[in-house]
């Protein structure tokens, strides 16, 4: 029978995430490797379990999660995704009942969100009486010149336990892990290339060459061409071949200044 990852946590931000996700690849936490069954899901989803699964198109493997139990649309609260669950239990929205209002009441002040999922609870209309699911997924480099994969974290809590699930510096597994740098990668920010990083600079336009220049930014030169050539008559006759290329002084100084003109 499948395990939780982790029986009983509260992750509050992404460096929780990765710390439990280092734990996975450490070896110190299992993951989920297909999806739970009818019994392993009535047994090991409730508030506080933490799943870590692995997406891949393989028939053994995970494409996505499944529970069996009906979720809102998704709420954003950096870095997590949430869901609450919907009971045929609830009060319809419109007859103006709410859920009871739950305190956290454990010596943390509330001047300020302390946790994605209290930011959840501080900015949700009406407090869901089933369970909250808190969903973050990660690109991980589990080898050096290896593909990134697709890791998920998906948690589970309700808020009148929130307040009583410890948090990562009271796990004596969990606190002592190291997350290192260029491991883990969130899985909202896809670079450019998709699966690799350091590609902000594709696309960038070539500098503009230093220096002045004749041409304008069609690449046409702005200089006016010779008289016979933009002209081609002088007083509406055909230059003379023995004159051709002659121009009056008038007209020689005249194209002249406008040449000087267009330059500058």
């Amino acid at each position: 029978m499948q395990q939780a990852t982790h029986p009983r946590l509260h992750v509050r931000d992404m460096r929780d995430a990765h710390t439990v996700l280092e734990a996975v690849r450490r070896g110190l936490l299992r993951p989920v490797t297909r999806r739970l069954n009818e019994m392993e899901r009535s047994m090991q989803i409730r508030s506080g379990a933490i799943f870590v699964w692995e997406e891949s198109d393989d028939e053994v493997g995970l494409k996505r999660w499944t529970d069996g139990r009906v979720w809102s649309q998704s709420r954003m609260r950096e870095p997590y995704l949430f869901y609450d669950e919907k009971l045929p239990s609830d009060p319809d929205h419109d007859n103006g009942n709410r859920s009871p209002t739950y305190r956290f009441v454990d010596g943390v002040s509330r001047g300020a969100p302390v946790s994605s999922a209290m930011s959840h609870h501080d900015r949700s209309a009406r407090l869901p009486s089933g369970l909250i699911k808190q969903a973050y997924s990660a690109w991980v480099l589990v080898a050096p010149n290896s593909r990134p994969r697709k890791w998920h974290l998906t948690a589970y809590f309700t808020y009148a336990d929130l307040p009583n699930l410890p948090t990562i510096e009271k796990d004596p597994v969990l606190r002592g892990v190291p997350v290192p740098n260029g491991i883990y990668r969130s899985g909202k920010a896809r670079s450019r290339s998709g699966d690799e990083e350091g590609a902000s600079d594709v696309g960038t336009p070539p500098a503009t060459p230093a220096g002045p220049s004749r041409a304008n930014s069609y690449g046409v030169d702005r200089t006016l061409p010779s008289l016979h050539s933009a002209v081609g008559h002088h007083n509406g006759h055909p230059p003379h071949s023995r004159n051709h290329g002659m121009r009056p002084p008038e007209d020689q100084r005249l194209i002249e200044m406008l040449n000087s003109r267009l330059i500058l």
